[in-house]
């Protein structure tokens, strides 16, 4: 069978290994499979060589002279921590792989090294997750420098209202972001300078994207800065998820049934409407809890819409409120709209139900644009008037 090549062709990997023939055959194919190979034949070199050129990952011998691969892995955690380390090691060593996996090891494949593919799954599957925790690492560090601009502006909103809104916007995701085939884009319609709505999305792991849009009780300043801390406590979910394997992410009920305990802890005395959805690519699954979130989701797949959604409290009020999961598989091509409750208050119908079957009957493609919609409303995205701020959140395959 060919070669497995790397995701990126200047991956660079180190062997630490003190029989040369082992070493040497490895790196040989691995170079053929596209890797940068450099080589230790002891651990005391293997340290030095990370110290002054470190490689992506590491594949360590447990049994070598001077230095054994325990002591180098202990190193390693201390001064490398996101430095994937992938241990080698004979059959009858199992009680110093599970140290080694104590000790911070990422994966262990056992010697001779028949199956040399099985080996670049396992590499493979540690440059994945050390790409994505440094991912995840860049984006709390722009997310902690958002906040701290963020904040400072809000402490002086009477000299410069603007300038918060900028900041504000900053912390929004990009417009028109695409994961895999999903493609991701909205719309924020403020009715004041600041927003009391927000959205955002997100890669939680190699199979699954997460996605809000919360819409916090009034807006202006006090409401704005519920989306700040909104913001933040997902920022951390997401870290604690690359970080300490917290799955919390992955259960849309488990999240908001959190959020709404720390919104109560924290006597914010604001409620927050929200849809949290996930969804799992490889099976075409969409996941999605609502804490109190109106109009409800309005899924187009397969030639008709409908709604998908259903009545429940707002995070932030009651302290035994419940926030269902549901399932639904998508189809091939679909679009997944929401909206925020501001839409209610301009729409000419004069009934509930009639708004709900506008909006239902406007959804006619999976091909939806958010301009188009936004136009065929009557809204003005340029408008100043607006009785409530507006939010679309729109992701269609």
């Amino acid at each position: 069978m060919a070669n497995s090549m790397p995701q990126d062709p200047q991956t660079t990997l180190l062997i630490v290994d003190d029989d040369l023939a082992v070493r040497e055959s490895m790196a040989a194919w691995l170079e053929v499979s596209g890797y940068t190979v450099f080589q230790a034949a002891d651990g005391i070199s293997a340290i030095e060589h990370c110290r002054l050129n470190p490689p992506e990952l590491m594949l360590c011998d447990l049994q070598m002279p001077n230095m054994n691969g325990l002591q180098v892995l202990a190193i390693m955690a201390k001064e490398f921590p996101n430095l994937p380390v992938v241990m080698l090691s004979g059959q009858g060593e199992m009680s110093d792989v599970i140290q080694s996996l104590k000790l911070g090891a990422w994966d262990y494949v056992t010697k001779p090294i028949i199956d040399i593919e099985m080996l670049e799954r396992a590499m493979q599957r540690c440059l994945e997750r050390a790409k994505l925790i440094q991912e995840n690492c860049a984006y709390q560090r722009n997310l902690e420098t958002a906040n701290v601009k963020l904040q400072q502006a809000l402490e002086h909103m009477s000299a410069d209202e603007q300038a918060g809104r900028e900041l504000q916007f900053q912390m929004l995701p990009e417009n028109g972001a695409q994961f895999d085939q999903l493609q991701f884009c909205y719309r924020l319609l403020s009715s004041s300078t600041l927003s009391g709505d927000f959205v955002d999305y997100f890669r939680i792991d190699g199979n699954h994207i997460g996605f809000y849009l919360a819409d916090v009780a009034g807006h202006g300043i006090p409401s704005a800065l519920v989306t700040v801390i909104l913001k933040n406590t997902m920022g951390r979910f997401l870290n604690d998820c690359w970080q300490q394997g917290d799955h919390l992410l992955l259960d849309p009920q488990q999240t908001l049934s959190r959020l709404n305990n720390l919104f109560l802890e924290g006597g914010l005395h604001k409620h927050v409407a929200m849809f949290y959805g996930v969804i799992a690519l490889t099976e075409n699954k969409l996941t999605y809890s609502s804490a109190g979130h109106f109009p409800h989701a309005i899924l187009f797949e397969q030639g008709s819409a409908r709604y998908e959604g259903y009545k429940s409290p707002p995070a932030g009020l009651f302290s035994q409120a419940n926030y269902p999961s549901h399932e639904c598989v998508l189809h091939e091509r679909f679009a997944l709209l929401l909206i925020s409750d501001g839409i209610l208050e301009i729409m000419p119908q004069p009934s509930l139900l009639e708004k709900e079957a506008a909006l239902l009957a406007m959804i006619d493609s999976e091909a939806l644009n958010l301009d188009d919609l936004i136009q065929t409303l009557g809204i003005s995205i340029e408008s100043s008037d607006l009785p409530d701020d507006i939010t679309f959140l729109l992701l269609k395959r």
